[in-house]
Parts: structure tokens; C-alpha cells; sequence
């Protein structure tokens, strides 16, 4: 039996902390980054609220995605990045480029077709807004999932 004041207690404590220290913070192998830049639809607003998020696959490999309630000026154009990472699927939103018309509110729509048949844990981010909103998605026929954007 080791004494607790001994020295060797000590060191044996201490190898068996650095070692679970290792596992703990130890790098994890992540797969390939894709990304994808999409250009948004967009028609004058119809939705009731403004700030929802619809995603939706159809019969094939196809998603759309639904963006409600865009405050932009008149001739904006906006994109969608969309980087992934194993299931990790990450949107962000930005204006590509400026108009110089009035403000309008507009909704936008895009078609996908670069996803795999998988659940994926989503992060949506509007550079234009500055909302977000985090949610998990699978991608499979007839899947569709609703949202409102928070800030």
C-alpha cells in the first residue's frame, strides 16, 4: 500500500492527471470542408411573419431553403455559404451585393443539391439581420423542418 505523503503517491497522481488531461483536450480527426455559395430568389415578402427559416427535401436529392421577412434595399442581392463539416452544416447569409433602391422586405429561395442523405446539426447565421438560429435537420424524402430566427 502507497502512503498518501509519500512521494511516489505524488508522481503516480500526477502521470494519471496528465493523462487524462491528453484524453480530454487530445485532437479529434475531422472530416473534409465543403463549401457551397448559393444565390437567393427573391420576390416581395407574402409571409404574415417575418424571420422564418423553412428546409425542405423533396422526392430526390434536392433541399430548398425558405428565408422570410428580408429587410434589404431594393437591387441587394444575397447568398448563401454553406460550409460542411462531417454533420456539421453551417449558413450564413450575406449580402453580395448592394442596391440602391428603396428599402423592400423580401423573401428568398434557394435549391440545394450538393447534401447527402444524413442528419445534420444546422447553424444559420443572417449577416444581413443578425439573427441566428441553431437546429438539426435530416435530410432525407419529404423532410422539412420550421423556424423562426432569434436575435
Amino acid at each position: 500500500m502507497i502512503d498518501v505523503h509519500s512521494v511516489e503517491f505524488y508522481v503516480i497522481a500526477f502521470v494519471v492527471a496528465m493523462a487524462l488531461v491528453t484524453l480530454l483536450v487530445g485532437q479529434r480527426t475531422r472530416g473534409e470542408a465543403t463549401t457551397n455559395i448559393d444565390t437567393l430568389d427573391l420576390t416581395p415578402s407574402l409571409a404574415d411573419e417575418a424571420g422564418l427559416l423553412a428546409i425542405t427535401s423533396d422526392s430526390g436529392d434536392t433541399v430548398a431553403i425558405t428565408r422570410t421577412g428580408l429587410p434589404i434595399f431594393e437591387g441587394d442581392t444575397v447568398v448563401l455559404v454553406s460550409t460542411i463539416i462531417d454533420d456539421k452544416w453551417h449558413i450564413e447569409e450575406k449580402r453580395a451585393t448592394k442596391g440602391r433602391g428603396p428599402h423592400v422586405i423580401m423573401d428568398g429561395t434557394t435549391q440545394l443539391t450538393f447534401l447527402k442523405p444524413r442528419r445534420y446539426h444546422v447553424r444559420y447565421d443572417s449577416e444581413i439581420t443578425g439573427q441566428w438560429v441553431t437546429l438539426t435537420y435530416t435530410h432525407r424524402p419529404g423532410s422539412t423542418t420550421r423556424t423562426r430566427l432569434k436575435y
